[in-house]
């Protein structure tokens, strides 16, 4: 039983066969193209989604070399004494590494991929992280339910350049199944291009969750297809991309609007260096948009400037509410975005 992270509500205990799990080690080691010679970084939750990149590693018969906690000059050094060809990362470690001084890239030059999931990765990270390293991302999707990308999906280095965009989670990985469904009726299959709820099936899905039969129900279908909660779109090269959490879409007077969409756009502000976007319970309107933001060292921004810059590149019904100017976002496990706890903490304030 491998617990969900809980980001969204109560962690969820995931029930996964011993099958499962040797289809997950194989689909990792073939998205990482592993051999012998490699030497992987670890710096995932070994309680989590850390153990599978691990032994699939080992598995592969490559070294892994394990941190406790992300640091980055403790990354660095390790990367460059162990000539590190693997990296684990996530968004934020990316973005420490795009934002780290002249010589990082020496530091790295071992590398030959750096893997990211467990959040969005965007434009403004991938591309100028891929202009000035030549490091091939390995944008990863899956979950706790699926043993990672046991089931799921993975840009490989092969893929590169694989499109202009750099937001695609890429192709099904060995024997995984994806498809878009209509996250009101998932038994009707969307075309190409359309958004709705990603829907995964594979050897490495979870038989369901450990006393939860409610939620069970909900998201494995008898068919064997797993809901995943994910909003996304295969496009005409079969690729996956990830839009949103169903969960964290915000309904505003019927308008839809996707967190990360507004994050991409605040990202692009130059004195921004970090943003989230989370719904609040409104009595008019259903719910609103607001922003937390996080300024660039030395830089200074105000609520202003964050509305005005949105309504020149949004939808009306898209820009901020409110603004919040902080000088740090809550993270699980110093990657996961915790929305839920955001909402929280501007209420206390309010």
């Amino acid at each position: 039983i491998q617990y969900t992270s809980g980001t969204t509500g109560r962690p969820k205990g995931a029930m996964l066969t011993h099958g499962g799990w040797m289809a997950a080690l194989d689909a990792e080691a073939e998205a990482l193209a592993l051999t012998p010679d490699d030497v992987y970084l670890g710096i995932y939750p070994m309680g989590h989604v850390g153990i599978s990149w691990g032994i699939a590693a080992l598995k592969a018969g490559a070294t892994f070399v394990v941190m406790e906690r992300f640091d980055l000059e403790a990354y660095l050094t390790l990367t460059e004494e162990y000539r590190v060809t693997v990296l684990a990362g996530m968004p934020p470690v990316i973005h420490s590494l795009l934002t780290s001084p002249p010589g990082t890239e020496e530091r790295l030059s071992s590398a030959r991929e750096i893997i990211s999931g467990g959040g969005p990765l965007h434009p403004e990270v991938w591309k100028p992280f891929h202009e000035r390293f030549d490091i091939p991302i390995i944008n990863a999707y899956g979950l706790s339910e699926t043993i990672v990308i046991g089931t799921g999906t993975a840009i490989r280095a092969a893929d590169y350049p694989f499109a202009d965009r750099f937001l695609s989670v890429g192709h099904p990985v060995g024997y995984s199944e994806v498809r878009i469904v209509d996250s009101e009726d998932p038994n009707k299959i969307l075309a190409v291009g359309e958004e709705g709820e990603v829907a995964l099936r594979g050897p490495a899905v979870a038989l369901g969750y450990w006393e939860m039969k409610e939620e069970t129900e909900e998201a494995f279908l008898e068919s064997g297809w797993f809901l995943t909660g994910d909003i996304g779109f295969i496009d005409t090269e079969g690729r996956l991309s990830i839009t949103d959490r169903k969960k964290d879409m915000i309904i505003m007077s019927g308008w839809k609007i996707y967190p990360t969409e507004v994050e991409d756009i605040l990202l692009r502000h130059p004195a921004v260096a970090d943003a989230a976007i989370f719904g609040l319970p409104d009595q008019r309107r259903g719910e609103i948009p607001v922003a937390a933001v996080i300024p660039k060292e030395g830089g200074t921004i105000t609520e202003d400037d964050i509305i005005e810059y949105c309504r020149s590149h949004l939808a009306g019904y898209k820009v901020p509410r409110d603004v919040i100017v902080t000088n740090s976002l809550p993270r699980k496990n110093g990657w996961k975005l915790m929305r839920k706890t955001l909402r929280e903490e501007y209420t206390q304030r309010k």
